[in-house]
C-alpha cells in the first residue's frame, strides 16, 4: 500500500490543480459570504461560526465527491490502471491506496473550511457586527462533520462500484438531491409507508443523528445499503474486473 503515491499522482495532475484551486476560491468566497454578511441579515447583529460552516458545507457537498470519484474511478475511465496495476501488484492495495489518499485530500479541504468559517465569523462578528459567536463550534464537530464524512463514503462507494467517472459523479451527487427532495415531498404528503422507504436510503439525514447521538438501529440502515453494500461490490469487482 502506498497512498503517497496516489496522493503525488493526483496532486501533479493540471486537472488535480485546477480543481483544487478553484475550490480553494470557492471556499474562500463561500466563507466571506457567509460570515462577513450574516451580522447584517441576524437580528442579534452577531456571526455564529455553525451557520458559516453549514453555508461552507454547500460547495464541499459538490467538492468532496468530485475529489473521491476523480482518485478511485479516473484510471479506470482514461484506461491508465492498466499501468498502475503493472507497476504495483495487489489490486486491493492499489484500491486502499486511492481511498487513503483521497481521504487525506478531502481532510485538508475540510480542515482548510473549518479555518475559514472560524476566520470569517470572527471577521464578521467583532469587526463588523454585535460579536462573534463560537459557542456552537462542539454541535458544529458533532453534526456537520459525520455528513461531510458520509458524502466521502458515499462518493468513494460509488467510485469504487462503478469504475467510471461521469457515471459515478452524476449518481454521487444526484442520488443524495433525489432523496432530500423525496424527503420534503414525503414531509408534505405525510405518507408513513414512503417516509420510511426515503429514511432508508437518506444518508444524510442518518449521518446527522448519529452525530447528535439521537441515531436508532434504522439509521444504520442508509449506510448498508448506500456504503457498505456498493462498497462490498465494488471491492470484488475491482479485483475481478478484465483491463483492457
Amino acid at each position: 500500500m502506498r497512498p503517497d503515491i496516489d496522493l503525488r499522482g493526483y496532486l501533479d495532475t493540471r486537472g488535480a490543480t485546477i480543481l483544487l484551486t478553484l475550490s480553494v476560491l470557492a471556499l474562500l468566497a463561500v466563507a466571506a459570504l457567509g460570515g462577513l454578511i450574516q451580522p447584517a441579515v441576524m437580528a442579534q447583529g452577531t456571526a455564529d461560526v455553525e451557520f458559516t460552516f453549514v453555508v461552507l458545507g454547500l460547495p464541499l457537498s459538490l467538492i468532496i465527491p468530485v475529489i473521491a470519484v476523480m482518485m478511485t474511478a479516473g484510471e479506470w475511465s482514461d484506461r491508465s490502471i492498466q499501468n498502475t496495476f503493472l507497476q504495483r501488484p495487489g489490486r486491493l492495495g492499489v484500491l486502499a491506496s486511492k481511498v487513503i489518499a483521497a481521504t487525506v485530500v478531502v481532510a485538508g479541504l475540510v480542515g482548510l473550511a473549518i479555518g475559514l468559517a472560524a476566520a470569517a465569523t470572527w471577521v464578521g462578528g467583532e469587526l463588523m457586527g454585535e460579536g462573534a459567536v463560537f459557542s456552537s463550534f462542539e454541535s458544529l464537530l458533532a453534526t456537520q462533520l459525520p455528513v461531510l464524512a458520509a458524502t466521502l463514503l458515499f462518493a468513494l462507494a460509488m467510485g469504487i462500484l462503478l469504475q467510471s467517472t461521469v457515471i459515478s459523479l452524476v449518481v454521487a451527487i444526484g442520488l443524495p438531491f433525489v432523496i432530500s427532495t423525496a424527503g420534503v415531498l414525503t414531509m408534505t404528503f405525510g405518507s408513513e409507508l414512503i417516509s420510511d422507504i426515503v429514511r432508508a436510503v437518506d444518508l444524510t439525514a442518518a449521518a446527522a443523528a448519529l452525530g447528535a447521538g439521537t441515531a436508532g438501529a434504522f439509521e444504520l440502515l442508509p449506510l448498508a445499503l448506500l456504503v457498505l453494500l456498493p462498497a462490498a461490490l465494488g471491492i470484488r469487482r475491482w479485483s475481478q474486473r478484465e483491463v483492457g
